[in-house]
């Protein structure tokens, strides 16, 4: 029997795996192997864990990063059960979540039966003690150390503002276009990612006169690359759970500016000239200050590489086993 059966929705989420097989624990990916413990490390595997845990009859982990409060608002979970190999959900009248109702409420069930509840940052944390009514512990993951790092004597590419993110109304994209419509001299932007507001952001853009690209579908080297070209990255996020954009820009040693929002001021308050959401003069002054300031050190980020997140886990997952 292995220790360890690690659930994840893509390869962030099992990329601290290697060193915790360096630092003892045997670990599978994935599979039916029976186990000693498992982990599922999002809410969109949450219902595969729970499968083989009963199928296993062993204890798991769940890991949450976020619980976006436009779904679930100050709402109630639906009863859900578990009979006959399936989830059943008597629907709720009244105080009910906004958004995803079954998932969230499903999701609530798996959390209340854990061994224990992990999450991303302290604002994580605090929302699923709080909503989800189970004891949650904040333990951070972290980004790609391996690849997001500097490059002695990268250049520069012309002078523009950088965005990596989904385009959702929540990451506040607007913001970095109205602002750098303000700016002089002008600089473009670039955006990296996709999703619901590619198109109006493009013709917002064309209305505010501002130079902007959108491009999707990048490999990991060319998204790395981005960062080390960008004059300042910009995070204005209105929600995260993690935030994983400024952090990886800091990693390359790219300016950044983000929303002052508690997960930023968490992870890379030091380290990123933080403005107050809507205060488009504030930002505006971060992005000037951030042109003229100094590279970050990387350095402030360390607590976040894959070996420190690996330390983390491995404290945490033996004290379970």
């Amino acid at each position: 029997m292995i220790d360890i059966q690690w659930f994840a929705p893509n390869r962030l989420a099992a990329q601290i795996v290697p060193r915790l097989r360096q630092l003892g624990l045997t670990v599978a990916t994935d599979d039916e192997t029976p186990a000693r413990l498992a982990i599922a490390m999002s809410g969109t595997v949450a219902e595969r864990a729970w499968r083989y845990a009963t199928t296993h009859r062993c204890p798991y982990v769940l890991y949450v990063w976020d619980l976006p409060p436009w779904r679930i608002g100050s709402g109630k979970p639906d009863p859900v059960w578990w009979a006959f190999g399936r989830f059943v959900r008597l629907p709720r009248l009244g105080r009910r979540y906004r958004e995803r109702r079954g998932y969230y409420s499903r999701l609530r069930f798996i959390a209340a039966r854990a061994r224990a509840v992990w999450s991303s940052s302290a604002l994580a944390t605090a929302s699923v003690a709080a909503h989800f009514d189970v004891p949650c512990t904040r333990v951070p993951y972290c980004y790609d150390s391996d690849r997001f790092v500097p490059l002695d004597g990268a250049r520069r590419a012309a002078p523009h503002l950088l965005s990596v993110s989904r385009l959702g109304p929540y990451k506040n994209q607007e913001a970095l276009l109205r602002a750098a419509a303000r700016l002089q001299p002008a600089l473009p932007v670039r955006l990296i990612g996709r999703g619901s507001e590619e198109t109006r952001l493009r013709r917002r853009a064309a209305e505010l006169g501002v130079r902007c690209s959108v491009e999707s579908g990048l490999s990991d080297a060319e998204i790395v690359a981005a960062y080390r070209q960008a004059s300042v990255v910009v995070c204005p996020s209105r929600f995260e759970g993690f935030g994983l954009s400024p952090i990886e820009a800091i990693a390359c040693g790219t300016p950044v500016v983000a929303s002052d929002i508690p997960p930023h001021r968490e992870f890379v308050g030091g380290a990123a000239q933080l403005f107050s959401l809507d205060d488009e003069p504030g930002l505006v002054a971060a992005l000037r200050a951030a042109l003229a300031g100094p590279a970050p050190d990387p350095a402030a980020v360390k607590p976040l590489t894959i070996d420190a997140a690996a330390a983390r886990f491995y404290a945490g997952l033996v004290q379970l086993l």
